[in-house]
Formats: structure tokens, sequence, C-alpha cells
């Protein structure tokens, strides 16, 4: 059992980084939620291993590799399984991915928070309370096209503040 101080330091990382293992699992398998559930209980009962004082993400990526290895092995009477050797291929290219979740969510906070309100608020209310656009254009009086291209250009603007942000803060 980790020291109770130690104990508070793993729940931490592991929670703020549960979005980059949600990706991970998911870019490996198409039952993610299962195996990121594995995967946590997994590296709950490993926690006497991480080393508090090196970075928990990796040291996550790999226990998530062995526990989607090993749920490859459970899955072998399903029709579509990938060979071991796909799933190593295809790790490192996933944790690249993954480990970058987080900068990018990081980045996205940031740039949302330079957009105008009226911006702010069709992203609000497509994404968070999923209005359809047409409901959007009727409740604005806007066309619907209009309000298409509005989101676009939002989405296209975040875009790119985004990949400006990750080339200035790798």
């Amino acid at each position: 059992m980790l020291p109770p101080s130690d104990e508070t330091r793993f729940i931490e990382a592991l929670t703020r980084h549960q979005p980059a293992l949600e990706a991970f699992c998911h870019a490996n398998r198409q039952d993610a939620r299962e195996v990121l559930q594995a995967t946590c209980v997994k590296l709950w009962q490993k926690s006497v291993d991480w080393d508090p004082d090196t970075e928990f993400l990796p040291w996550a990526f790999t226990v998530a590799r062995f526990t989607i290895l090993s749920h490859y092995r459970d899955q072998k009477r399903d029709r579509l399984v990938f060979d071991e050797d796909v799933i190593q291929a295809m790790a490192g290219d996933t944790e690249e991915a993954a480990s970058a979740f987080d900068e990018r969510r990081e980045a996205l906070a940031l740039c949302f928070g330079k957009l105008d309100q009226l911006a702010k608020t069709l992203l609000h209310d497509h994404y968070t309370v999923s209005q359809s656009l047409r409901e959007i254009a009727k409740a604005s009086g806007r066309s619907l096209s209009a309000v298409k291209m509005n989101l676009l250009r939002i989405r296209q603007q975040l875009s790119a503040c985004i990949e400006r942000e990750m080339r200035t803060n790798p």
C-alpha cells in the first residue's frame, strides 16, 4: 500500500491523465470503456510500483499496453482480433498521440477563451446543449447555411489557434 501522501499524488495523476489514457485505449480497442476500466483497476493494483517522482503517463501507458494485450489474448475467440505485433506497432503512435492529448486540450481551452461571446454561445449550444444547427438558426433568426458557415469558421479558427499554440509551446 502507498503512503497516504503518495496515494493522493497517484489519484491526482490518474485523474489528470485519465482522458489521455482513454484516448490511448480507444485507439487500440473498440470496447475501450471496458479496457479503460480494467487499466484503471490494474493501475490501482500496481500503484505501489509507481515512483511519484517520475512521470505518471509513460508508466500508465505501459500498464495500459499490457492490459490491452491481455484483453486481446482473452478475446481470441472474436472474429476480428489483431495480432500482438500489430498492437505493438500501433502502440507507439497511439502513445504519442495520447500524450499530446492533454497539451491539445489546454491549447483548446486557451483558444476558446480568445473567442468572442457569440462564437462561444454557438459552440455551447451546439456541442454542450446538443441543439441542432436548424434549432440554432431558428432561435437566432439566421439562415441554416449562415449558422453552418459560422460554425465552420469557428472550428477552423480554433484548429489554427491550437496548431499555433502547439508549435509555440511544445
